[in-house]
């Protein structure tokens, strides 16, 4: 498995577009819309200065939300095939 680092938000973006992109069968519709958020909040603060406080915060949210939607489909993945 290759692991990712990126290096910009655009960079997160296009991951999660890909990753939105070639595994659509496999999140559930909750599970897409909750990463197309987190998309569209990437992009509406990629502009703002990182250093900004509020940026900070919208950042955090966006990754404890791609954490937990990562990990519910670990849980599933371990659920059904181990």
């Amino acid at each position: 498995m290759r692991k990712n680092c990126f290096k910009s938000t655009d960079d997160l973006v296009l991951g999660i577009r890909t990753i939105l992109s070639k595994n659509r069968c496999s999140f559930s519709v909750e599970e897409q819309v909750l990463l197309e958020d987190c998309i569209t909040r990437l992009e509406e603060t990629k502009d703002t200065p990182s250093s900004d406080p509020q940026v900070k915060l919208e950042n955090l949210n966006v990754l404890i939300t791609l954490m937990r939607v990562f990990a519910a489909a670990k849980h599933l993945i371990d659920l059904f095939f181990n």
